[in-house]
């Protein structure tokens, strides 16, 4: 456990780009805080808690939000890898803009409608894009705060399982 958190404190400590970045967050190594609402894709509930057991990627987006546009092609790609789910939540935009959003990059994971932004409060986001690396054990193990690179999530998801981190 320890060289998991040298490595991401080696991460947040060098000068790379904003998807290579840790950013502090009073979650890390905490329960993640509940996630559960509207999905943007029809009726029903898209929760967090259904996808313990499994790496997830929540990933705050908005289809208004230019670099979320530049970073959705590896959201998508992640969540195609069979290595961690990817859970998205929808922040502050209309439905139909969202969906469309999704469309274009053939992007198919669960999302979550946060219209008001409670659940942007509660994880403590500022602005899209925002993502956290969730264990199988509902543990918050990374904040990535601008786009990121599928590489580098999966990077980070191998360490942890190698390290047996969140089980």
């Amino acid at each position: 456990m320890l060289a998991l958190v040298g490595f991401f404190a080696w991460l947040a400590l060098g000068a790379q780009p904003a998807s290579e970045v840790q950013a502090p967050s009073p979650l890390l190594y905490k329960p993640a805080p509940s996630l559960r609402g509207p999905s943007l894709w029809g009726p029903g509930q898209v929760s967090l808690a259904s996808m313990r057991g499994h790496y997830v990627l929540v990933n705050y987006f908005a289809s208004w939000c230019a670099t979320c546009a530049s970073e959705e092609a590896q959201v998508a790609k992640l969540a195609g890898s069979g290595v961690v789910k990817v859970l998205g939540v929808d922040y502050d935009d209309s439905t139909q803009a969202a969906r469309s959003f999704l469309a274009h990059f053939d992007a198919h994971f669960p999302v979550l409608v946060d219209a008001t932004g409670q659940h942007a409060l509660a994880w403590g986001v500022s602005a899209p894009p925002e993502s956290f690396l969730v264990a199988p054990s509902g543990e918050v193990i990374a904040r990535i705060v601008g786009p990121l690179r599928a590489s580098e999530v999966l990077g980070l998801v191998r360490l942890a399982m190698a390290k047996g981190y969140g089980l």
